[in-house]
């Protein structure tokens, strides 16, 4: 590095940190002067200020480290050269002059994907090309300059180094100097596009899905709100762990939800999922007990719902018509008549949204035919005088003067009060159906699943749902009473996307429907064998048809080479996608034997103990379920160990040491990992499931993992022994 440049660096980073000041200061200033400004407009007093601290937030937020590279281009037409110095948010001087433009910007695109020489990107107004002439990466810590080297592209593993040594609570804060060519290409794909990603462990799914989010909404921020942007996470334990990355990448109001909360804000229903501990564990020892939850979230199920609904919607109308004071004004055939006639459509395509129509054409009815009306209604009024007594005469009469004013004015309270009785509670809709299903499906298969199907509705009763409940009921509530205000959604990004089913999405989508969706998953941590998707093609052709891509991240990022060449040997065996891996080495994964419970517990202290010496953040002993994770946990603090046993009603971790279970460790990192006994006893190599469980486990470490084994380690660990 010439020491020349390293100064003239030097003073430009203290020229920008200046700019920087001055800036906030100039803001500041325009904060103090707005109420004289706008006098007694409070409105744009109020959003001035939220404006302009807004922007002070962000620049205190960045000023640390203002800039992470450089770029020296040469537009074609034009002879100067633009210095461009990028930074995590975009800044400008009063008269609009770049100070650092923001990562997320079209211009930025080049950083991540283009090489030294002739280039392009895409911007607004068309594709803008030239040449670019330097390309520049900053290590700027606490306002100094550290370092910078040039390079030509991105991925060089070298320069990711740095990074993926870090410790696991901050690297997410790191990655937009860092994201790879693959990466960037996922996060800058237009808004209009449906993306399906299939992406190894630790090939930055998370990551990638929240930049995406936070440049999708720079981007298109003067025609979507970020309260239209919406992410789907497995549980609320990681739904937690990411919460804090958008605002860190300046992005507010995002609605962040699990599956269960989505359908339990929507249905309006106070539920409660029921454990899935026990369902997962029972998949992994008999999975053919589970036909009736993989029905669930099944196309199939979608299809036999159909048929429920179409005999719901040529019911909906009751045999009784429009009743006033015991008189039938509006008869029932009428209003049959009516809503038969409103062919399903785009506006019309939901069961209330047809009562609804039902209901103003009725209007228009009673208006137009008031004559007719009443002399039916006098018609019942004169049997009922022929039978009655003088004083129930005069009763009647009360009546049908009673209702010739109310049909005069249109009878609108009773024709609201009727359409209000035809919308039905969902829950109890959705017991009907089951009450009913062996209506619309084949004998055998009622057999099969009779006795779930009774429990589920004891259960769905006492407001307590399975998850793959979840779909069905999101998709009859759409079908039922439509979908606002959720229509509002323009971009839906879905985590951990492999443990939902087909019908999942399709209820999703049904339920989002002015949404685009970017999904990510990996079909290696499929562990919910009995709810999640077998392959991604299935999901691509029932909910998107044509307007969806398949995308890959194969890269592994977090851990090092020798753990996730150690892991490949899991997918190699069950014949799935391998990673491959950075080349970032560190120890080899150690794999240790022991003979009974009190060994393997002293085991892991010992490893605790090394782990605690290379001051690791973040350590996790990875168990197989839950009642070992609960018995080591219990072990560890008996010898005075801090220790926290993470459960799936936890929503938080701040580091430390944990037990977790396999299944809620997927989508997390840790420093250190030990997988606890990992036999071919606990982890049968001929399940699917129990491979996949495993492969996640030996995925969570950054830097180092240790793995455990009772007698015979499981069969393709074998030759790593």
């Amino acid at each position: 590095m010439d020491n020349s440049e390293f100064q003239q660096e030097k003073e430009t980073l203290h020229n920008v940190l200046e700019k920087y000041e001055d800036i906030m200061q100039f803001y500041n200033s325009r904060i103090d002067a707005i109420p004289q400004i706008y006098k007694d407009d409070t409105t744009m007093i109020n959003n001035s200020i939220e404006m302009y601290s807004e922007k002070i937030r962000l620049m205190k937020r960045s000023i640390d480290k203002p800039y992470f590279a450089r770029l020296d281009f040469s537009r074609d037409g034009e002879e100067k050269v633009e210095k461009l110095y990028i930074g995590k948010v975009g800044v400008m001087d009063e008269d609009n002059n770049n100070i650092t433009i923001d990562w997320r910007a079209p211009i930025s695109s080049m950083y991540y994907d283009s090489n030294i020489g002739r280039t392009s990107y895409k911007a607004p107004e068309g594709t803008c090309t030239g040449e670019l002439l330097l390309k520049r990466q900053y290590d700027i810590e606490n306002r100094k300059l550290k370092s910078f080297q040039d390079v030509d592209t991105v991925s060089n593993d070298e320069l990711l180094k740095p990074y993926l040594s870090a410790s696991a609570d901050n690297r997410l804060k790191n990655i937009v100097s860092t994201i790879q060519h693959e990466q960037n290409s996922i996060i800058r794909e237009p808004i209009s596009k449906n993306i399906v990603i299939q992406g190894v462990a630790g090939s930055g799914k998370t990551t990638v899905a929240l930049h995406r989010i936070a440049y999708l909404v720079y981007n298109y921020r003067d025609k979507i709100k970020p309260n239209q942007y919406l992410v789907i996470g497995p549980n609320k334990f990681f739904v937690n762990y990411i919460s804090g990355v958008l605002p860190d990448l300046d992005v507010e109001n995002v609605k962040q939800l699990t599956y269960e909360e989505l359908c339990s804000d929507f249905s309006n229903e106070d539920i409660s999922l029921i454990d899935e501990d026990k369902k997962l564990i029972m998949s992994i020892s008999n999975e053919k007990s589970l036909q009736y939850e993989k029905l669930k979230v099944s196309m199939e199920f979608k299809e036999v719902l159909d048929k429920f609904l179409q005999e719901m919607k040529e019911n909906i109308i009751s045999e009784k018509g429009i009743i006033i004071k015991g008189y039938e004004v509006i008869p029932s055939n009428i209003i049959k008549e009516i809503y038969s006639s409103i062919e399903e459509s785009n506006v019309y395509n939901d069961i209330k949204s047809k009562l609804d129509r039902t209901n103003l054409i009725l209007a228009k009815y009673i208006d137009d035919n008031y004559d007719e009306i009443i002399a039916k209604v006098k018609e019942q009024y004169q049997r009922n005088i022929d039978k009655s007594s003088k004083d129930d005469s005069k009763n009647e009469l009360d009546k049908l003067n009673f209702i010739e004013k109310e049909v005069k004015t249109g009878c609108k309270t009773n024709v609201k009060k009727y359409f209000s009785s035809l919308i039905p509670n969902i829950i109890n809709v959705y017991i009907k159906f089951l009450t009913n299903i062996n209506k619309y499906i084949s004998l055998e298969l009622y057999n099969n699943i009779k006795a779930k199907v009774q429990r589920n509705i004891v259960n769905i009763k006492a407001r307590k749902v399975e998850f793959e409940d979840l779909s069905a009921l999101i998709y009859l509530k759409c079908k039922i009473l439509g979908v606002e205000p959720y229509e509002k959604y323009r971009q839906v990004a879905i985590d951990e996307a492999q443990d939902f089913g087909d019908f999942s999405f399709y209820a999703l989508k049904c339920l989002l429907k002015n949404a685009t969706f970017s999904i990510f998953g990996d079909l290696a941590q499929s562990i919910y064998q009995y709810r999640g998707i077998e392959n991604w093609k299935e999901v691509v052709n029932n909910t998107f048809k044509d307007n969806c891509e398949m995308k890959y991240l194969l890269k592994s990022y977090r851990t090092t080479t020798e753990i996730m060449n150690s892991a490949n040997n899991i997918t190699n065996y069950i014949k799935l996608d391998v990673a491959k891996p950075v080349i970032r080495h560190g120890k080899n994964v150690k794999y240790i034997d022991y003979n009974n419970d009190d060994e393997q517990i002293n085991t892991i202290k010992s490893i605790l103990k090394q782990y605690k010496e290379s001051e690791y953040k973040t350590v996790a002993v990875i168990c197989k379920n839950e009642e070992e994770a609960t018995f080591i946990n219990e072990k560890l603090q008996n010898d005075n160990i801090k220790i926290k046993n993470i459960t799936d009603s936890d929503t938080q971790y701040n580091g430390g040491i944990c037990t977790i279970t396999s299944y809620l460790a997927k989508g997390l990192e840790f420093d250190g990992v030990i997988v606890a006994n990992a036999s071919e006893e606990e982890y049968n190599s001929s399940k699917d499931i129990d491979m996949k469980l495993l492969y996640v486990s030996m995925t969570r470490p950054l830097h180092e993992l240790n793995v455990l084994y009772k007698n015979n380690i499981v069969k393709p660990l074998k030759q790593e022994v």
